[in-house]
């Protein structure tokens, strides 16, 4: 795979147990960092980024609880140094993710736990997270967006004394493309403080082809990346999620099955590798969580969705990790 391509990462990759509407999934801090080391020994196979979503704080925890008791997620940037230190090389790059949280003191132990995950891990071994990740899909409107920046702002010379970039992941950065947008200015702002953003950009509703929705992910890209470069020249445009699921029912109503996930994968490769752009692949591992044993709606969140079955492997019954074939 090209240098440029990354992969979005979280360890929660076991399955359903019992039946609906009383089927379960392990409990979300239940991985160890040697899963997750393991996972991403398969992951290094295909990617050298990973793109991560939080830190494991969740409503259920204490903000005074230790950055690294949380749900396992905040242990992804030491398996990733773990694996870095034992091939003697950076073979994952961990741009860390923060999420948003409704609760300041929940926030801001977030903020301060990527920052504990980042140096520690860097300690292990250099270089293995180089930026951190200001929330995922929460830049909605102009209330949503001034938050995210004050973040930016609050942390950046923190961040940029430990080498490391910061950014956003969003959805809606579409909207810098159009003055008229609501919330265009704040938008503006934010953009002049990033080092970089990361768009979620997929294929247009029916897409028919894998190259079609590479194409319309393309000209939608290319379009906010001009517009970026106008007002931040420095910040870097990558996308921070883009994929094609193996089944199911996905929100924008593709032909899923493994050949077209394939057939995206390999294609969205080459076209990162031709243009220079960093991006992220949804998912590396199939998520089984995400597809809902014991909900129908929205569909492509439920028993049939298309949601956990984003990722180029899956956990298979012996407890490996299989790479999907047609």
């Amino acid at each position: 795979m090209s240098q440029f391509f990354g992969v979005t990462f979280q360890p929660y990759v076991r399955h359903w147990t019992g039946t609906p509407p009383n089927a379960t999934t392990p409990q979300w801090n239940s991985y160890s960092q040697q899963d997750i080391v393991n996972m991403l020994e398969v992951i290094a196979s295909e990617f050298t980024k990973i793109s991560t979503y939080s830190m494991g704080y969740a409503g259920y925890y204490s903000p005074t609880t230790p950055w690294n008791q949380v749900d396992s997620n905040c242990r992804v940037a030491g398996a990733a140094a773990e694996l870095n230190k034992l091939r003697d090389r950076v073979a994952i790059e961990v741009a860390q993710g923060i999420y948003q949280q409704s609760d300041a003191a929940l926030q801001q132990a977030e903020i301060e736990a990527a920052f504990s995950a980042a140096r520690a891990a860097n300690a292990v071994f250099p270089n293995t997270v180089t930026s951190l990740v200001f929330t995922n899909e929460y830049v909605v409107d102009a209330q949503t967006t001034n938050a995210v920046n004050a973040m930016i702002v609050a942390n950046k010379q923190n961040s940029h004394s430990l080498n490391l970039k910061v950014g956003v992941r969003s959805n809606t950065f579409g909207n810098i493309t159009n003055p008229s947008s609501p919330f265009y200015n704040e938008l503006k702002t934010l953009i002049q403080n990033c080092d970089f953003i990361q768009c979620n950009l997929y294929p247009g509703s029916n897409t028919p082809t894998p190259q079609d929705g590479v194409n319309g992910v393309s000209q939608a890209f290319n379009t906010i990346k001009s517009a970026v470069a106008g007002i931040n020249s420095q910040c870097e445009v990558m996308i921070g999620e883009t994929g094609w699921p193996s089944q199911g029912v996905s929100f924008n109503n593709t032909d899923n099955n493994v050949n077209n996930l394939q057939a995206y994968f390999e294609a969205i490769d080459k076209w990162a590798s031709q243009e220079g752009v960093i991006t992220y692949l949804f998912e590396a591992i199939d998520e089984p969580w995400k597809s809902n044993q014991n909900a129908q709606d929205p569909p492509w969140q439920g028993q049939n969705g298309a949601e956990g079955h984003y990722g180029l492997w899956y956990l298979n019954d012996s407890g490996g990790y299989t790479k999907k074939h047609v």
